[in-house]
């Protein structure tokens, strides 16, 4: 892809992930291998918030999120005809993109910025994770469970931390996190199984009782 293509990759902005059917999917990346350039930003505009999500989770910056997810797109296309069955293109980026940020960091551990200067780029995990109706007694403790659970899912061990992220948060299959992460399925489930506990056990003892975290179950 050239550097035109891929600043007019970036530019491309959606409020909002689109919807798309395995059919439809499959078809994309089958004419974006053929060389369709149209082809493939359709499929940035797809996934590029899901993997610039995905990247922020793991690094904490926003700049290096933007980054890691203009890199994963750029490796994305170059080697998309290595891709073998098309239908599995979500999990073949997040897997692009976690070893992006795997190379970036290695033998080192991300910073993450104050919570208290940068925004996720797509609605908070706990806005995720929280029951959706609130009394107004809840909103009020709302942006301080949000900040708490932040912390708990940043303080998560690397591995748990991952398949947390995605399973909880992107709401992948277990049968897509074990591709993502190339491990067998009863690890992803047992890992994700322990992630839950902890991060409920944690946000419980910060908040004394149970505000409405029923979602990790």
């Amino acid at each position: 892809m050239n550097e035109e293509r891929t600043k007019g990759l970036s530019s491309k902005k959606n409020a909002q992930t689109p919807s798309i059917s395995g059919e439809e999917l499959r078809d994309l990346v089958s004419r974006a291998k053929k060389g369709s350039v149209e082809a493939f930003q359709e499929l940035y505009g797809l996934y590029s918030r899901k993997i610039l999500n995905y990247t922020y989770r793991l690094t904490g910056s926003r700049e290096e999120a933007e980054d890691l997810t203009q890199d994963t797109f750029v490796l994305a296309y170059k080697n998309l005809t290595s891709l073998k069955e098309n239908g599995k293109f979500q999990s073949w980026l997040f897997r692009i993109a976690q070893n992006n940020v795997y190379q970036k960091y290695r033998g080192t551990r991300p910073q993450f910025d104050s919570l208290d200067e940068i925004e996720a780029p797509e609605s908070s995990a706990a806005q995720k994770l929280i029951t959706p109706h609130r009394s107004p007694e809840e909103r009020l403790l709302s942006g301080e469970l949000e900040k708490i659970i932040e912390q708990v899912i940043n303080q998560l061990p690397d591995k748990h931390k991952k398949v947390f992220i995605l399973s909880a948060i992107h709401k992948l299959s277990y049968q897509e996190i074990s591709e993502i992460v190339d491990r067998s399925l009863a690890s992803v489930k047992s890992d994700i199984h322990r992630a839950r506990v902890g991060v409920r056990e944690k946000i419980k003892q910060y908040l004394g009782e149970d505000h409405g975290m029923s979602n990790l179950h």
